[in-house]
C-alpha cells in the first residue's frame, strides 16, 4: 500500500484506498449529496474504484479500466477525504475523476489534488470533466467552494458548464388534459418517454427522464408543441405530472451553461417551479 506523508504539521498521509475503506469514503460522498441526487451505494462505488472510471454520461473509450483512488488520512486514522484519478487512454490527457473531503476542507482538498497531479506528471489535466459513479460531471462550486478554491490554487480554470435544477411534484396539482402517458423507451438505458396529448388528439409535449432511484428522475430532454397563443411553463408541469402515479416525487436537470438560449429556457423552468440548486463546472489545468 503506497504511503506519503503530506506534512508533520498536519499529520495527514495520503495513501491508496482499501475496500476495508468504503464505508467512510461512502460517508464522505453521502455528505456532498445534491439535493434529486440518489445516495451512492456500495456496488456503485465499489465499481467506481475497480471497473470503468466513467459512468453513463462519459464517452467512455478514452478510460482506463482501473483509476486510481487516494484517501487523506490523519494521524488517528481517519479518512478526511479521497479522490480518484486516470489516464485517458485516446489522447493522453489525465482526469481529476471525483474527489471528497470532510467538510469540503480546502485544505484537505488541496492536498489530495496536489497529490493526484504528481502522480500524472506533466501533461494536460482535466478536473471533474465526466460522468461517474459519484455523481454528474462538473463540480458543484456553489456547495463545494473549498474544492474549488483548492483547484484554482493549484492552476485549474473553470470551464463553462451546468446549472443543477431541482423541482419537487406536488402529487395534488391538478391534471386538466388527463391525457398523459409514461412508456418505456425502445433502450432500456434511456428510461421512460412522457408524452402529453390534447383531448383532440394533437400532442402537447413529450420528454424523455430516467427511471427513478429513490423517487428521483432526471429530465433528459423535452420537447413542447407550438400552439396558439404560444406555450409555457403550466405545459411542462402537466407534462411531468403523469410522473407522480409511477413513483417519481422529484425531478432534477441540467441545462447547459454556454447554450445561447439558455435565458428563454432556464425562464421557463423557473416558472415552472424548478430551483437553481448549484452550478456545475468542470476545469482544466494545462501543463
Amino acid at each position: 500500500m503506497a504511503i506519503m506523508t503530506v506534512g508533520s504539521e498536519a499529520g495527514v498521509t495520503i495513501r491508496s484506498y482499501a475496500p476495508g475503506d468504503l464505508s467512510r469514503v461512502l460517508a464522505l460522498i453521502a455528505g456532498d449529496r445534491l439535493p434529486g441526487r440518489p445516495v451512492v451505494t456500495a456496488s456503485m462505488l465499489t465499481h467506481a474504484v475497480t471497473g470503468p472510471g466513467a459512468g453513463p454520461g462519459d464517452p467512455g473509450a478514452g478510460v482506463p479500466a482501473v483509476p486510481g483512488t487516494v484517501l487523506a488520512v490523519s494521524a488517528g486514522g481517519e479518512v478526511l477525504g479521497a479522490a480518484a484519478w486516470a489516464v485517458r487512454r485516446d489522447d493522453g490527457d489525465g482526469l481529476l475523476l471525483w474527489s471528497h473531503c470532510v467538510d469540503d476542507d480546502q485544505e484537505i482538498a488541496g492536498l489530495l489534488v496536489r497529490h493526484v497531479l504528481e502522480r500524472l506528471g506533466r501533461r494536460t489535466v482535466r478536473a471533474f470533466a465526466c460522468a461517474t459513479a459519484p455523481g454528474f460531471a462538473g463540480l458543484p462550486v456553489r456547495s463545494r467552494r473549498g474544492t474549488a478554491v483548492a483547484l484554482e490554487t493549484a492552476g485549474f480554470s473553470r470551464q463553462e458548464g451546468w446549472t443543477y435544477l431541482h423541482h419537487r411534484l406536488d402529487p395534488h396539482s391538478p391534471r386538466p388534459y388527463g391525457l398523459g402517458d409514461v412508456i418505456e423507451c425502445a433502450d432500456p438505458r434511456y428510461g421512460w418517454y412522457v408524452r402529453l396529448w390534447e383531448r383532440d388528439g394533437s400532442l402537447v409535449g413529450k420528454a424523455t427522464v430516467t427511471r427513478p432511484v429513490e423517487g428521483a428522475s432526471v429530465l433528459e430532454w423535452i420537447a413542447l408543441m407550438p400552439r396558439r397563443g404560444g406555450f409555457g411553463h403550466g405545459v411542462l408541469e402537466r407534462c411531468l405530472a403523469p410522473l407522480v402515479g409511477h413513483g417519481v416525487r422529484e425531478v432534477v436537470t441540467l441545462l447547459d451553461t454556454a447554450e445561447p438560449g439558455d435565458s428563454a429556457v432556464r425562464d421557463l423552468h423557473d416558472r415552472a417551479g424548478f430551483r437553481e440548486i448549484d452550478q456545475l463546472h468542470p476545469y482544466t489545468r494545462r501543463p
